[in-house]
């Protein structure tokens, strides 16, 4: 692997370590030498095409290092967006089989689709995505592939959906609960996921994540609450009220509590708390809470 800050520093044999620190810049070392800190970014690159590790995890294409905005070190991943594609596939869909093989290319179509959508969206962070679905994409990189969801991306090269001539962000889901979500884009209807968009039992019921139970106490709730909310370390809530769109999430969450009232975002209670989902109901019981 070759080390580069504008240029080659170093190369470093395979199974050799490379170690970055923070001192008022990133600090190098490897092979038994140690770089002076620098603002510059640093590129790690293979001499030929092959794996690099990092935190468990064995990644394609090189890896950019850099100081972030708060001062610490942000690693980026840099890769073909086919190979990043095997990785998200494998990630996103499952089970990966022969019989589901025309589902995983349409799912590669898809998230081709999503990620072209967002490649501008981050300009000044140093990258274009985020390796969580709770960004954007599930990437975990080369370990996740597998042979047929490298195939499928291999097959569908250059596919995309298109609106107005332009790609379109593919939003999917593992489970839609039976109606999909409104999207920003007016081509994102909410439909039912029946036959003819029809009252009756949703193709998705038979799956595991159709419908799901979450409990927890009233206090760690309450404190998950405040920390989601910066409300401190606590609230006290004394009512809820929930704000729905048209397919039954929660768009906002209204609470009453001893710090005053106030709302929280569909997406932010979700995720703040811990659900599945932004589908959901809540009783709040004196001393637990059940979704």
């Amino acid at each position: 692997m070759t080390l580069e800050r504008g240029r080659e520093m170093a190369r470093v044999a395979a199974g050799g370590g490379i170690r970055l620190s923070l001192a008022q810049g990133i600090r190098v070392e490897a092979g038994g030498r140690t770089w002076s800190p620098s603002t510059e970014t640093l590129r790690l690159r293979p001499v030929e095409p092959g794996l690099w590790s990092f935190g468990g995890r064995r990644y394609r294409g090189a890896m950019l290092a850099f100081l972030d905005r708060e001062g610490g070190i942000a690693l980026i991943n840099e890769l073909d967006i086919e190979e990043y594609l095997a990785s998200v596939v494998a990630c996103e869909i499952g089970p990966i089989n022969e019989q589901t093989y025309e589902a995983v290319k349409a799912q590669a179509v898809a998230a081709r689709s999503f990620t072209l959508t967002r490649l501008e969206r981050r300009k000044g962070l140093g990258h274009s995505l985020f390796d969580t679905y709770r960004r954007d994409q599930e990437y975990r990189g080369a370990d996740a592939e597998v042979e047929l969801s490298r195939q499928a991306a291999r097959e569908t090269a250059g596919e995309v959906l298109l609106r107005q001539g332009a790609p379109v962000e593919a939003l999917y889901h593992a489970n839609c609960g039976g109606r999909t979500a409104p999207g920003s884009d007016p081509a994102l209807r909410s439909v039912r996921d029946t036959p003819g968009n029809r009252p009756g039992k949703a193709w998705c019921a038979d799956g595991k994540h159709y419908s799901w139970t979450l409990k927890m106490g009233r206090e760690e709730f309450e404190r998950k609450l405040a920390q989601t909310a910066k409300r401190g370390e606590r609230v006290r809530v004394r009512s809820v009220r929930v704000e729905r769109d048209e397919s039954g999430r929660a768009r906002r969450v209204e609470f009453s509590s001893d710090k005053g009232t106030f709302k929280v975002g569909g997406s932010d209670f979700r995720f703040g708390i811990g659900l599945k989902s932004t589908f959901f109901e809540m009783a709040l019981g004196t001393r637990t809470v059940t979704f």
